[in-house]
């Protein structure tokens, strides 16, 4: 095998790499920002506008939640460089999801109107933000700088499952699509 080939196969995985971070990072930094925007949008009294932020920004919850237990966590796992410190990220994120499940399904059920509507956002918003921490503080450095991490299989692999659930919850994700929620300021 040529010196070359290999600097290729280096690049390649380096390239899909930046990919699979950069997806992480982006949908972490989105639902972020929808927490916040919430607040100033709550603080305005747009209820409307609230309701139609918390249902997007629950849909892309539960769609980054399914890739990473099923694509992600998997893969950290096969990964020789996974220390214990890793696995108990992992397995802390894992028992995370499961109490975020429960409280996206509370929240789906909800209208604005609820006394626990706001409470359950604050509390989501908690959640993801120890999850943002423990991913790209805990897990990500490890592993970015780790040559036993499958970042090409891992990259085809999120791609093409995120097009099927983004198939699959199209309805759901539809206003996701839109960085201007009905009140008109953006997003993003």
């Amino acid at each position: 095998m040529s010196h070359a080939f290999l600097q290729g196969d280096v690049r390649a995985d380096l390239a899909a790499r930046d990919e699979v971070v950069a997806l992480l990072v982006d949908d972490h930094q989105r639902a972020l920002h929808a927490f916040h925007q919430f607040d100033r949008l709550w603080a305005q009294q747009d209820v409307q506008a609230c309701e139609v932020l918390v249902r997007r920004t629950c849909a892309l919850i539960r769609l980054h939640a399914t890739l990473e237990e099923e694509l992600f966590y998997p893969a950290v796992r096969r990964c020789p460089a996974t220390g214990p410190t890793e696995h108990r990220l992992i397995h802390e994120a894992e028992v995370e999801q499961l109490v975020v499940r429960i409280l996206l399904s509370q929240l789906r059920r909800m209208t604005a109107q609820d006394p626990q509507f706001v409470p359950l956002v604050g509390v989501l918003g908690r959640y993801v933000e120890h999850h943002v921490k423990d991913v790209e503080q805990g897990l990500l450095p490890q592993l970015t700088h780790s040559s036993g991490m499958d970042w090409s299989s891992l990259s085809t692999a999120w791609r093409r499952r995120r097009a099927e659930l983004e198939q699959q919850w199209s309805d759901e994700l539809k206003a996701m699509t839109s960085n201007v929620p009905p009140g008109g300021a953006e997003t993003r």
